[in-house]
């Protein structure tokens, strides 16, 4: 079963995105469009926000995971990026997506890089 989500939208168009109940069907969704319509390579990923399965390209994919450590000002786990390039291409992402100027370091507990708003 798939339906359009009451709180996730699409960047660039604010269309409401489509949620898939596993991650099945979210890949069966994602392997249909990329061979019935020419455009990026789309993968599925699983939402924080709504905890459904939506799908994107596959150059938006930044694979994370909280940090069982860090919190941010927010006092909120942070982001953990396996790579300093994953950290670098979310950065980017929010830079063009929010105009966000963000910088990463490494996790000084060894759990990844980090995204932050100071420069060090």
């Amino acid at each position: 079963m798939n339906r359009k989500s009451p709180t996730c939208k699409a960047r660039k168009s604010g269309r409401p995105l489509t949620e898939y109940e596993t991650k099945a069907e979210a890949k069966s969704a994602a392997n249909y469009a990329n061979k019935n319509f020419s455009g990026e390579n789309l993968v599925p990923y699983k939402c924080d926000r709504c905890g459904f399965w939506h799908i994107s390209p596959t150059g938006r994919q930044t694979p994370s995971k909280a940090c069982t450590i860090c919190r941010g000002a927010d006092g909120m786990l942070k982001e953990s990026y396996q790579s300093e390039n994953d950290a670098q291409l979310r950065a980017g992402i929010l830079h063009e997506e929010q105009g966000v100027t963000l910088y990463i370091y490494e996790c000084e507990h060894g759990n990844g890089w980090h995204l932050t708003k100071n420069q060090y």
